[in-house]
């Protein structure tokens, strides 16, 4: 089986690609510019592999897209420009990489109809502003409406191009016969990740000695990034999930002040926590309903959020932090 890995020298691309060259009978090409991913030694290791092929590939560009490897069976389309302090201080770059490369993606491969399956990587920033103006349930199932809260709020430039995306991928792939898989992820953590999530930004503050939190009040569920990947190959495994939007992420609600106290103690810190408002367009709650991915999958969480907690802390706070595993 040939897998085709876009942002695998990312956060969830590279844990991804990873996970799927360690199946001898996988072969798989990571596709990643750098633009956020990082060449290191642990990615130099990957794509040593016997089989694994990296390209240096720019997706947003139609020409680049055109270059790539005709004979793919699954790809795992993950590229994309997250971090929330781009959201404000890049945004139309951030739309940029969020859509052309999915269109491009679905042209040169949708043609061909040889595709298995197109794993589109979703997010639940897709449909935050419906759970905080209309009051939807949560934990959130997948029928949930998306939506934008506020077009003149610079932080939904993530969240519009997503929904593009995923809008993308159902037509793109219904127009072309192709089955789909569409993951919404809800806030995977672990090693390798950006420095703009609560996690990892709250553990390079406490570095130098900060422990500073945004949104104490607000609530959040986290899975860890293995877990996540299962997930992930589940349900582009599973024939049932095919034309499905399944939520990815753990059932376990906490608010962000009692995460905070967790990272504490999992990094054995002491010292005061100083609690600071949410960002604009933040939203109140989130969390996933899952029973439709372990319907679909028989998926279960390997990694209790503790645990997560002290390999990710022990993985921020070491020396050399700045150097990816």
């Amino acid at each position: 089986m040939i897998h085709l890995v876009t942002g695998s020298a990312g956060f969830l691309g590279y844990h991804l690609a990873k996970a799927l060259a360690e199946d001898p009978s996988n072969d798989v090409i990571c596709v990643d510019n750098n633009s956020r991913g990082r060449y290191d030694a642990s990615y130099d290791a990957l794509v040593r592999r016997t089989n694994v092929q990296h390209i240096g590939a720019d997706l947003t560009d139609l020409a680049a897209v055109s270059a790539l490897p005709d004979a793919v069976d699954i790809i795992f389309h993950l590229a994309a420009l997250n971090g929330t302090q781009n959201f404000y201080d890049r945004p139309l770059e951030v739309m940029r990489s969020g859509t052309l490369p999915t269109l491009h993606l679905l042209q040169k491969y949708g043609p061909a109809r040889r595709l298995k399956r197109f794993v589109f990587a979703g997010t639940s920033e897709s449909y935050a502003s419906i759970v905080t103006r209309f009051g939807w349930p949560v934990p959130t199932a997948e029928d949930v409406p998306l939506g934008i809260d506020d077009v003149l709020n610079p932080r939904w430039s993530y969240a519009a191009s997503k929904i593009h995306g995923e809008v993308a991928t159902v037509s793109g792939c219904r127009q072309h016969g192709i089955d789909f898989s569409i993951v919404r992820y809800h806030n995977a953590y672990g090693p390798r990740m950006g420095d703009q999530h609560v996690i990892s930004d709250f553990y390079a503050r406490a570095r130098k000695g900060v422990y500073a939190l945004h949104g104490h009040e607000d609530t959040r569920s986290f899975i860890y990034a293995e877990d996540a990947v299962r997930a992930t190959i589940a349900v582009a495994s599973a024939a049932a999930a095919a034309d499905e939007v399944v939520n990815v992420g753990s059932a376990r609600e906490i608010s962000i002040g009692r995460l905070a106290e967790l990272m504490m103690d999992a990094a054995n810190l002491r010292g005061e926590i100083e609690l600071h408002p949410s960002p604009a367009g933040s939203v109140g709650r989130r969390c996933p309903d899952v029973a439709k991915l372990e319907r679909l999958t028989g998926f279960r969480e390997n990694w209790t959020l503790e645990a997560g907690l002290r390999a990710t802390a022990a993985y921020c706070l070491r020396d050399d932090a700045s150097r990816i595993e």
